[in-house]
């Protein structure tokens, strides 16, 4: 049995017939008509199916627009928006990796990238804040306001380090020069006990005081960080290098004027850039009673 392998029949019209060019000149008018209509009618049907498989093909030159993101609403209470706005944008992973674990805080204590951004400062910058602690040293927040927070101005532990270090060296040499200048060249003995002493109470004052202020802080919720007290106790001991040079003279009177002095200017300084978060923490607390 064989069967028909003949394709279906087309819906398309046919395409005329090539005229015979020896019959040219024996043409009917009315046959070139007929030719002329046919013509035209199988070029419309090109042009259609043109059309429909052109409109049938995927535009891909079409660029998808990025969605717009709801905006989170704010109701007023800091810490619920921002817990709203992590949740919402980052979810838990990203809270995990902005919040570190306490072992991670307490093992980057022992890491050298912690402390090194507290010595990123320049000779000027330490020239600038110790001329600053004396100008400003009567200005309420004028240390804090004007030389540690201003532009990209941080706290920085080199100055405080170095500060109490000259201190330790300025403290051991003039109390031996005094002994020598009161006595005989004979009877001079130079002790290292001074140097030892000088640099146990210096930077006991200037490391150990901020710590327990900075304890009494947390405890009051008075918004003051551990560097700018440090920093703070640090550069307040600058009068005291020009006190230590002037206790030379051999005069009891120079020097404990020139000691209360050094003391006077120290304490006005660091009282008068701490008294103004301890107030207003205490205003906040009456607001929020």
């Amino acid at each position: 049995q064989t069967m028909s392998m003949n394709p279906p029949p087309s819906s398309a019209p046919s395409a005329p017939p090539a005229p015979d060019p020896f019959n040219v000149g024996m043409a009917n008018p009315m046959m070139a008509q007929q030719q002329q209509a046919q013509q035209q009618a199988f070029n419309s049907f090109l042009d259609q199916n043109q059309q429909q498989s052109t409109a049938s093909q995927p535009n891909y030159s079409y660029a998808a627009q990025p969605q717009p993101q709801p905006q989170p609403q704010f109701n007023g209470n800091s810490s619920t928006n921002m817990n709203v706005n992590m949740g919402s944008n980052y979810g838990s992973s990203a809270q995990a990796e902005t919040s570190p674990s306490m072992w991670q805080r307490l093992t980057s204590v022992f890491k050298f990238e912690t402390y090194a951004a507290y010595f990123d400062v320049t000779t000027h910058d330490i020239k600038h804040r110790m001329m600053n602690s004396m100008l400003h040293f009567n200005t309420p927040g004028g240390f804090r306001d004007q030389v540690l927070n201003t532009g990209n101005s941080k706290p920085d532990a080199y100055g405080p380090f170095w500060i109490a270090a000259t201190l330790v060296f300025n403290i051991a040499l003039s109390s031996n020069i005094l002994k020598w200048s009161s006595g005989t060249s004979e009877d001079f003995d130079y002790k290292i006990q001074h140097l030892v002493r000088a640099m146990i109470c210096v930077y006991v004052f200037c490391f150990g005081a901020p710590l327990c202020l900075y304890t009494a802080f947390s405890c009051l919720s008075v918004n003051v960080p551990f560097a700018e007290i440090m920093c703070l106790y640090g550069y307040s001991l600058v009068p005291y290098l020009a006190a230590t040079v002037i206790c030379v003279i051999p005069l009891h009177a120079v020097i404990w004027t020139a000691l209360l002095m050094a003391t006077i200017v120290s304490s006005i300084m660091v009282l008068r850039n701490v008294v103004g978060p301890i107030m207003a923490a205490g205003i906040h607390r009456r607001g929020s009673a």
